[in-house]
């Protein structure tokens, strides 16, 4: 059986994994929180509370989200279409092939 190799020890030497000074530091500090709680997934709360940990604070106001391409469109549409297909009652008159 191949030995199990952790998160970091796969993840830095991969390109495009140059990580900055201050995302090891998280990266560090999320390990740190899972092993002093016994919590292999942390909840976005405790994420965040470990980031006010680290000295996050706002400091400016919210910047928009950049746009999303074309194709991230079309996944979205493609995805929204399935959702409301599958939560349209059975017999539901929209979802009745035309005659």
């Amino acid at each position: 059986m191949p030995p199990i190799r952790g998160f970091s020890v796969s993840n830095e030497n991969f390109p495009g994994s140059d990580y900055t000074a201050d995302e090891w530091e998280f990266v560090a500090a999320v390990a740190a929180y899972q092993k002093r709680w016994g919590r292999r997934y942390p909840s976005w709360r405790e994420a965040f509370n470990i980031l006010v940990a680290l000295g996050y604070r706002k400091v400016a106001p919210p910047a928009a989200l950049p746009r999303m391409t074309a194709a991230e469109r079309e996944v979205v549409a493609l995805a929204r279409e399935r959702f409301e297909e599958s939560a349209r009652p059975p017999g539901d008159a929209t979802s009745a092939p035309p005659a």
